[in-house]
């Protein structure tokens, strides 16, 4: 039992950590046609917060719940732990308040009627939400919430009024997932119907790698709000009708899979007419990277009308007369020396010369690892006889008469 809390905690502090970054990325894109010179950050400043040249002009508590809705009473932890933060901040610096604003964002509900109801974007008093805070500082026994208690009370009431006006509690707030539907909501303009979740998932793709670099420097960085929009706008233009987002271009393949790739057909027909071992690991990238995006397209229904049969009818279709031509070209009888050299000729111009579009993605890997894919099947290949497996071609020529 012990052992399934602990998970459960994990599981619900890393959904927590999430959420402030889903939240994040909501508020900033929020930003973009309001505030775009901000900057945003995580644990910086805040759980969130927005800054310009360092100094915060907003910072977000983020609450959520797994399994409960939470609520926000006059006692709630949620609420008195970041009561005790942002009150710890005015006693620093009492002009705090006027130059910041505090939003308390949760998953949980304010019950009607107590402080954090009170502090709501409408229908708001701050004077009755401190005399609530207030009066269940000096008589709850909630021991946890001892420390924020004591500060908050030992603020003067001035300080306190001040704090509460520049507060706004947004309850009820849609969970991880549902934060995740808002932000497909925000780009809704951004690709067509269909593909706008896809987008949304290579944003944060892009985006949860730039918290991690902003967060493993030294000091914490913040983000700018324009990146966002910057990010969006690239984003944007890949997943025009007429274009094909390329994300794969720069991903290696781990060890583990070098090591299965390494032992495919298409890396048996390179060995067969003696390319290097520089030049296969090359090939298997390629293959890995062709495979992974086109899979990828078409798990999102990207591609359409046999859009890549046809495409590699034509890689195939341009291969046809440069074999033929190599092997008209061989003298008879022919070496296996010879037989190499041939094959050779023909994978150079893949390798060096060859380089057809996909619809509007023009890329180096996209041609040569197609190409690795059609070997791989035999429907291409290098050596003139790479059909005829290579265990019947090391016959004797006597023999073979």
């Amino acid at each position: 039992m012990a052992q399934r809390n602990v998970s459960h905690e994990a599981s619900a502090s890393a959904t927590g950590y999430l959420f402030q970054c889903r939240i994040a990325l909501l508020f900033g894109l929020r930003a973009i046609p309001l505030t775009p010179n901000l900057s945003i950050s995580i644990e910086k400043f805040d759980d969130v917060a927005f800054d310009s040249n360092g100094t915060p002009n907003e910072q977000i508590q983020a609450k959520h719940h797994i399994g409960s809705t939470g609520n926000l009473s006059n006692a709630s932890p949620d609420l008195w732990n970041t009561l005790l933060i942002w009150a710890k901040q005015v006693k620093a610096d009492v002009e705090l308040p006027f130059r910041t604003k505090f939003i308390l964002l949760t998953t949980g509900i304010a019950p009607e009627d107590s402080a954090a109801s009170l502090l709501r974007v409408s229908s708001r008093d701050e004077e009755k939400a401190d005399a609530i805070l207030y009066e269940t500082a000096g008589k709850s026994k909630n021991k946890a919430n001892s420390e924020a208690y004591s500060t908050f009370a030992s603020l003067p009431k001035e300080s306190r009024i001040s704090l509460l006006k520049a507060i706004t509690v947004l309850d009820g707030s849609p969970g991880i997932v549902d934060v995740f539907e808002e932000i497909v909501q925000e780009l809704h303009y951004s690709a067509p119907k269909e593909q706008v979740p896809h987008l949304v998932e290579r944003l944060e793709g892009w985006w949860f790698s730039t918290i991690i670099r902003a967060l493993s420097a030294k000091p914490v960085q913040s983000i700018s709000v324009t990146s966002i929009d910057q990010r969006v706008d690239e984003l944007r233009e890949a997943f025009q009708r007429a274009a094909l987002p390329v994300d794969l271009k720069t991903e290696n393949p781990s060890q583990e899979i070098i090591a299965d790739l390494d032992k495919r057909p298409f890396v048996k027909q390179l060995r067969r007419i003696n390319i290097g071992a520089t030049r296969i690991e090359y090939a298997i990238r390629d293959f890995y990277r062709a495979s992974e995006q086109r899979s990828r397209w078409l798990r999102q229904d990207l591609l359409v009308d046999g859009e890549l049969d046809k495409y590699q009818q034509e890689l195939t279709e341009a291969w046809q007369p440069r074999f033929a031509s190599m092997t008209d070209g061989l003298p008879i009888p022919c070496s296996p020396e010879q037989k190499i050299a041939g094959g050779q000729e023909v994978f150079r111009w893949v390798e060096q010369e060859a380089n057809f579009p996909l619809r509007s993605v023009r890329e180096r890997f996209l041609t040569h690892g197609s190409y690795h894919i059609l070997a791989n099947s035999n429907a291409v290949g290098w050596h003139p006889e790479f059909a005829i497996p290579e265990e019947s071609t090391d016959e004797p020529e006597e023999e073979k008469k």
